[in-house]
């Protein structure tokens, strides 16, 4: 799973991987909201949030808000030196680094929401700020690895697809069904487009483990509290553990697009 680079990866290899990341994603930022009270699993909200508070002049909490954007980018930055550069060995080596490094983050939460019972906002945003740098790690490495056709910490492009994908299955099933009966019934002068399955099934993969990671994060936030991080830990240690593992493996032929 974590060998093959870029598009012509197998749509098998990216739904496990979708799949995989996408229910960490979905756990750390519903599990995140109830111990903190903050989304951290995607940068749009921080965004209008340092805008709002610098627009009234709360400018602590603004650069907060701002701590967080740059700890997101960051941990983006981290993760992709860390599978740029080849500092830490080949590509499966380069992976298990950098989900190791994801799995720390989150650990270093735990230990710090465990050790710090402190219910001031300040310092609510620093934890907040670990998880952000947690995601930004995991969807830069997710978005290298499947040469960004996964994306795994957020559900807004997702869900966008699916309704592109859906409305051309919508028009296809008219057209097919157009040409049974002998009557117009697809809308437009323009030809169906035939749709993707293989595409609609990441998708949906994508969006359904995102709902289950949220809902096992909100139920863990609120029974585990201080430990809900745990088990998100624990995952991600064990892809890093199988991505480690899986270089030792015999190498995969390049796929068309490394050839050319």
């Amino acid at each position: 799973m974590f060998r093959q680079l870029g598009p012509d990866r197998p749509d098998r290899l990216n739904r496990h991987l979708a799949g995989y990341l996408a229910l960490v994603g979905g756990y750390v930022n519903s599990a995140g909201f109830v111990l903190i009270g903050t989304f951290t699993s995607h940068a749009t909200g921080n965004v209008g949030r340092f805008a709002n508070d610098l627009a009234t002049a709360q400018l602590h909490a603004a650069l907060a808000a701002l701590a967080m954007l740059v700890a997101f980018f960051g941990g983006a930055f981290a993760a992709s030196m860390l599978l740029e550069s080849n500092f830490v060995g080949g590509t499966p080596k380069a992976y298990a680094a950098a989900l190791a490094g994801e799995a720390a983050l989150l650990l270093l939460f735990t230990i710090e929401s465990a050790l710090v019972d402190a219910e001031h906002p300040r310092w609510k945003d620093t934890e907040a700020a670990v998880l952000c740098m947690a995601m930004g790690m995991q969807n830069s490495l997710v978005t290298r690895l499947s040469g960004a056709v996964v994306r795994t910490t957020h559900l807004t492009g997702v869900l966008t697809d699916l309704g592109i994908e859906g409305a051309r299955w919508f028009r296809w099933w008219r057209s097919r069904l157009s040409d049974r009966l002998h009557t117009k019934l697809s809308l437009g002068q323009n030809p169906a487009e035939r749709p993707s399955a293989p595409k609609v099934a990441l998708l949906a993969t994508i969006a359904g483990a995102f709902f289950a990671g949220a809902l096992l994060g909100s139920l863990a936030g609120v029974t585990l509290r201080h430990l809900s991080m745990v088990p998100p830990t624990l995952t991600l240690f064990a892809g890093a553990l199988y991505a480690l593992l899986s270089s030792e493996a015999p190498s995969i032929p390049p796929g068309p697009a490394s050839r050319r």
